[in-house]
Parts: structure tokens; C-alpha cells; sequence
């Protein structure tokens, strides 16, 4: 029928899986429609929202594209739900958030995250970051840009990575391992192409967090299937055309295979004295103590995290009372706790 009908048909499928090579081989045309990028998603709940009457602030529809990466019949599904249950803001993002756990199998997916407040002056690195950022913002400046990120939980990578990419002009797809892994033999090499061909195909800039998990050293694998996995990284790796990040705290479990793939390779650390006292004033508005500069491992998310605690607790103005918190943090990383010797000031 497919090779000798004479009347126009079209064909859709939700996935290809179910279809054989015999069948496939006889479309005369096959086309992929992918969910759109974020913009434009949030232009559709904008307009499922005027067409189910529910009321929402601008900023609303941002933050629903970024949790839901939806179709637009899934957008008007949610917004139905939302003017059901009676259309006020809150029942919108209730509406959502159930139909995004729902749609990942039960877990939240990862919410693309806004660029918001990024300090460059706030980050310890062993290169230049700063210019780095501002060649690869010129015009006609190269797409093809691998980055291999490193150092301790909390110290900007990932918040460099979407700097960069907003620098670029160009929206982030970020991936977690736990989004590529599969229980499957073979899956995980599909879901790791597909991640390179989505950000190929909206031109995003590529991040991978925990990329220790994907690009572990093969010589240390106990499964034929590990050595897979990094063989089609490696392969991607090798031909995206354009920019992608991979993030890890574990840069000494890389294959190096993996390494000398790499065009940026640049470690993160701890905030300087200088940085840190610099980090104080700009999240506390106040003077740092002296005592700061005996704070050696500290990093930016640090400074986020007794924020919040000084907001929850009412001591955003103590001086001491920040100064205790930031020690406590410092404290409760594993392996970090240092014993002085001697004097210090």
C-alpha cells in the first residue's frame, strides 16, 4: 500500500520504536516536530491561559515553560485543569507541577534555570573566565567550544555555564546524568545522542552536570556497557558543532580520553579572602569581620544559603551571628575541617 497508493497520506507516531526499517524505508518523507524552545513555549501557555480564561502574572508563563518542557496540546491541557479547579494563579502552578511529575515518570524533571545575579567578580578559577566570556560573545566568534568545568560543590560552575550562554545568545539545554542513564542496554547511548541532537537542532548550549557519571575512565569499568556509554560521548564529543559544557567535582574519575577532548579545561576553587569579604557585603549589605579571612573553603553558594537561614530566622544585620553560619557551612563539608598550627590573623 505504502509503494503503490495513490492518495496522499500523512502518518504520526509519538515514537518510531514500533516501526520497522521496511516500513520507515517506504515514507516518502519522515519529520520530526520537537517541543519547541523556551520562548516560545511560554508564548503557548500564554495562549492556552487567554483561551481557557485563567489569569496569570508575565512572569508566570516563564517559569511554567522551563518546568514543563510542553507541547502545545499539553499546555491546554493543563491550563483546563487549572480553570477547573477555580484559575487562580497558585492552582496554575499546582496544575503543572502535577502534570510534570506525571509526564517524568514521577519525579520533578529539572527546571531550566534564569540566569539571576551572576557575579563574575565571585568566582575563583585558574583562568580567565572573564575574557574568555567576552571573545566568545563577539561576532562571528566560534560555536565549536567545549568547556570542562571542575572543582567543589557550590563554587559557580554551573551558574558560569549559563553566563556563558546567555553571553552567547543562546538558550541553555541542561542535562543531568540521571536524565541519560537508562536500566536499558543501549538506552543510554540513545538518550545521550538525542541530547546532542535537541541542542543541535534548537542551536542550545549543550550542559551536562555530573559528568563524571557519563565519562568515567574505562579502565576502571566492570561492564561492557560502561565502556559504551563513554565510547558515544566521546563520539558526539568530537563532532557537535557547537558549544557544550560538562561539569563535574570529580575531574580525577575522567577517562582521558575525555580530557584532550576538551578546548577549555578550567578548575574552580574557593573564594580568596578578598572574595569572600567582597561575597559578604554584596549578600549581607554589611561590613565582613576580620575572622572572615580564616574561612579558607568557601564558595558562593555558601553566602546563598546562610542568606536564606539569616531571612528565615531575622538576623539578616548580625554580623556574628553570619560569620558563625558561614563557619557552620564550611564545617559541615566532608574532608574540608583543617587544624592550625601556629598564629594567624
Amino acid at each position: 500500500m505504502l509503494e503503490e497508493t495513490r492518495t496522499p497520506v500523512i502518518w504520526t507516531a509519538n515514537s518510531l520504536e514500533g516501526f520497522g526499517a521496511a516500513v520507515l524505508r517506504r515514507m516518502t518523507c519522515c519529520v520530526e516536530v520537537r517541543v519547541p524552545p523556551p520562548a516560545e513555549r511560554a508564548r503557548l501557555w500564554r495562549e492556552a491561559a487567554v483561551a481557557e480564561g485563567v489569569a496569570a502574572a508575565p512572569e508566570t508563563f516563564a517559569r511554567l515553560a522551563g518546568w514543563l518542557p510542553a507541547s502545545p496540546g499539553v499546555a491546554r491541557t493543563a491550563m483546563r485543569a487549572a480553570r477547573l479547579a477555580g484559575g487562580a494563579a497558585e492552582t496554575v502552578e499546582w496544575a503543572v507541577t502535577g502534570m510534570a511529575r506525571a509526564m517524568a515518570g514521577g519525579r520533578l524533571p529539572l527546571p531550566q534555570t534564569v540566569l539571576e545575579g551572576y557575579e563574575p567578580a565571585l568566582v575563583n578559577a585558574d583562568r580567565d573566565l572573564g575574557t574568555l566570556a567576552e571573545r566568545l560573545a563577539l561576532p562571528g566568534a566560534t560555536r565549536a567550544v567545549s568547556l570542562l568545568l571542575s572543582g567543589p560543590p557550590g563554587s559557580g560552575k554551573s551558574a558560569y555555564a549559563r553566563y556563558l550562554a546567555d553571553r552567547m545568545g543562546l538558550p541553555v539545554l541542561q542535562k543531568r546524568a540521571s536524565d541519560l542513564l537508562s536500566m536499558w542496554v543501549g538506552g543510554t547511548e540513545a538518550l545521550i545522542a538525542a541530547a546532542f541532537a535537541e541542542a543541535r537542532d534548537s542551536s542550545a548550549f549543550l550542559v551536562f552536570d555530573e559528568a563524571d557519571s557519563l565519562l568515567g575512565d574505562r579502565q576502571h569499568a566492570a561492564h561492557g556497557w560502561e565502556v559504551s556509554e563513554v565510547n558515544e560521548m566521546l563520539t558526539w564529543m568530537e563532532s557537535h558543532p557547537l558549544p557544550f559544557c560538562c561539569t563535574t567535582n570529580l575531574v580525577e574519575r575522567l577517562d582521558p580520553a575525555a580530557m584532550r577532548r576538551f578546548l577549555v579545561k578550567a578548575r574552580f576553587g574557593y573564594l580568596t579572602a578578598t572574595q569572600a569579604a567582597l561575597a559578604f557585603r554584596r549578600c549581607f549589605a554589611a561590613e565582613p569581620p576580620e575572622e572572615i579571612a580564616l574561612l579558607e573553603t568557601l564558595t558562593p553558594s555558601d553566602f546563598t544559603i546562610v542568606q536564606r537561614q539569616a531571612s528565615l530566622e531575622g538576623y539578616e544585620g548580625d554580623a556574628s551571628w553570619l560569620l558563625m553560619r558561614l563557619r557552620a557551612e564550611q564545617d559541615a563539608k566532608p574532608g574540608l575541617r583543617q587544624v592550625r598550627i601556629g598564629f594567624s590573623r
